[in-house]
């Protein structure tokens, strides 16, 4: 009995040090690094819903960043979108300035 109740007062000490000790976290740790793209794909759903407003995104997909020969950035994306039972793909183009800067936006449907 001498035992178990030393270990009793073993265990509840411990537990009360540790649970007053302070938790921190690094933000550093905790924050996952955004790709570089993701600014231009919140874009790209942005515009697809008020483009096709009656439909609900089902799927997302960064298909990659392209250099034009004037040397813009186009990042594309394709979307997979539903209304009740017809569905359909849109590709969207977003043309930069080489510096980064919006120019333009682009939509085409697909089928699959």
């Amino acid at each position: 009995m001498k035992v178990s109740i030393k270990l009793f007062c073993l265990i509840m000490a411990g537990f009360l040090v540790c649970s007053s000790l302070p938790i921190t976290v690094s933000a550093e740790s905790a924050r996952v690094q955004e790709p570089a793209y993701a600014k231009w794909g919140r874009l790209a759903v942005f515009e697809t819903g008020k483009r096709y407003p009656d439909y609900d995104i089902v799927d997302y997909l960064y298909v990659g960043r392209t250099i034009t020969q004037n040397e813009d950035i186009v990042e594309r994306f394709k979307l997979w979108i539903k209304k009740g039972s017809s569905e359909k793909g849109v590709i969207i183009s977003i043309t930069l300035t080489p510096g980064g800067v919006f120019k333009t936006i682009s939509f085409q449907e697909t089928a699959r």
